[in-house]
């Protein structure tokens, strides 16, 4: 056997078995939902009655539906609203790894509490705020009612009448997202800076820039394709939010903090049309794929070398 045979023997031998696993834990079932969609089925029996594209169809029916609030329009543009909370997420944890770049005192403490949610796993995260928030015993409202601001004591997760409170469960589960995704990215970027050779920001800075300019100017096209990275992410995993919201919230039994995510789960499990929630999966999964490639090239800048 030759040396290069056994090179790609070699290779081989790490990659199959990483090859194996994907193909049968995600490869495969995602070819199956796909064939799923096309198919009228229950998932409770082997039975299946091919309806074409009539899952499909109901789906762009439904989407284009008179305004309800409960209604897939309304889904999505929760999806939306998530987004733009990731959106910020990753411009706070850009600001604090800039922060503590700058090695304040305490930064090693600013590093060490702003990562800590991070080793916590969403259904700790979502059970310790659905405590915090609880509308009768959770800290804030108690804590508010202590101090004299019980006008300001909301049930954070409650479907209510007036119509601002309708989207505060969205807003509730947006905030304990960016607590939550905050010291991922803040390292994130804290590595990619510390990375840049001081000698740029030394040069801006005896050329006269501002620190801020140095930043803007110098430090953000340095780090952009970490930046762009970040933002792809957040785009890829917009419509498939599900486990911090279903645990947060579903306890409660109201609607106004389902995402998409919540209701092709719910036409699977709870109403038994597979083939109608693996037809709203594979529509999502083709538009999250548009929309990546779309978000590439979109922020696609010449490489910066250093």
């Amino acid at each position: 056997m030759s040396v290069r045979t056994q090179k790609y023997v070699f290779a081989a031998s790490f990659l199959l078995p990483a090859v194996i696993l994907y193909t049968v834990f995600v490869l495969y079932p995602a070819i199956q939902g796909i064939e799923i969609s096309f198919y009228k089925w229950s998932g409770l029996s082997m039975n299946r009655t091919w309806v074409g594209l009539a899952n499909f169809a109901r789906f762009f029916r439904e989407l284009t539906a008179p305004n309800d609030f409960f209604n897939i329009r309304n889904y999505l543009g929760r999806n939306v609203f998530i987004f733009f909370f990731g959106l910020a997420a990753i411009f706070l944890g850009l600001v604090c790894a800039a922060l503590i770049h700058a090695k304040p005192r305490g930064a090693n403490l600013f590093r060490v509490t702003y990562f800590f949610p991070r080793v916590l796993a969403i259904p700790a995260i979502a059970l310790l705020w659905s405590m915090v928030l609880h509308p009768d015993y959770g800290l804030v409202n108690s804590g508010l009612r202590a101090i004299g601001l019980e006008a300001l004591a909301k049930p954070w997760w409650s479907l209510q009448e007036e119509m601002p409170l309708q989207r505060l469960g969205v807003w509730t589960m947006g905030f304990v997202g960016i607590w939550a995704a905050l010291g991922w990215y803040m390292i994130l970027f804290l590595a990619t800076i510390q990375n840049v050779p001081p000698e740029y920001t030394e040069a801006a800075l005896i050329d006269g820039a501002t620190k801020s300019q140095t930043f803007f100017l110098v430090t953000i096209p340095l780090i952009w394709e970490t930046l762009r990275t970040t933002i792809v992410f957040a785009v890829m995993g917009m419509f498939f939010v599900f486990d911090l919201a279903f645990i947060l919230f579903e306890q409660n039994a109201n609607k106004n903090s389902d995402m998409i995510a919540h209701y092709y789960y719910w036409q699977a499990f709870g109403a038994n049309n597979w083939g109608y929630s693996s037809a709203i999966v594979t529509v999502m999964f083709l538009v999250t794929i548009a929309l990546t490639i779309g978000t590439f090239f979109a922020l696609k800048r010449e490489s910066v070398q250093y």
